[in-house]
């Protein structure tokens, strides 16, 4: 657990576009396979891959070029978030980060991911990041938000303490929205006192419990 590191990830227009998002469009085990078997990837992956479970895998990916994920790429067990209009939205495990071109095609043929991470234990979430709005009508408008009725807790917090993603991944103090891929460092000066000895991703994930439980987990929407 210790050594897994969180990362925020950009969904952008691809997990608006019912075709394009493979996050809940699943890809099946077998077109995986085929994909790397036809550009010879790694024999390990293709194995344990093989012996999942799972039939279909939540597929999502991110460029050669993002510079913020070049020292330190995503690798198998850590935690993803990814965001689309200032929430989070869906929150995942990594299983394996994979290259195959052959999968391009589920995208339409978009060739700009070279890297391909082949998610687990995926659930759909919503937890807002804004500052300063009037929570209920940004949350009226935005395409991911359950109905009001349905996070009147989530809408509270947010107006007596303007709580959300931003605090659970340690951004509270940052007002721009987020952009393209981060990974997550909790800032010593944005820690409790009882967090200072813990691990980043003990903190996002003791955050998160905290968050869920004043929320009476109106913030997990589905398991895909």
């Amino acid at each position: 657990m210790t050594d897994q590191d969180v990362f925020v990830m950009a969904g952008g227009t691809g997990v608006i576009i019912p075709y394009l998002n493979t996050i809940e469009k699943k890809v099946s085990k077998s077109i995986i396979i085929s994909a790397l078997e036809s550009e010879n990837g790694d024999l390990n992956d293709i194995k344990e891959i093989l012996e999942s479970i799972e039939e279909s895998f939540s597929v999502w990916g991110y460029s050669e070029n993002d510079n913020n994920l070049k020292i330190n790429p995503p690798k198998s067990g850590d935690l993803i978030f990814i965001t689309n209009n200032n929430a989070a939205i869906y929150l995942a495990t990594v299983f394996k980060k994979i290259e195959a071109k052959e999968l391009d095609y589920i995208w339409a043929g978009r060739q700009s991911w070279k890297y391909k991470l082949i998610l687990k234990n995926v659930i759909r979430i919503f937890i807002p990041y804004p500052l300063d709005v009037d929570i209920e009508k940004w949350c009226g408008d935005h395409p991911f938000a359950p109905s009001l009725s349905r996070i009147q807790n989530i809408n509270k917090i947010y107006k007596d303490r303007e709580e959300g993603f931003r605090h659970i991944i340690g951004r509270k103090n940052q007002t721009g929205p987020i952009q393209g891929a981060l990974t997550v460092k909790i800032p010593d000066n944005d820690k409790q006192k009882h967090e200072e000895e813990m691990k980043d991703i003990e903190i996002v994930l003791s955050r998160l419990n905290t968050y869920c439980k004043l929320t009476h987990f109106e913030c997990i929407v589905k398991e895909i």
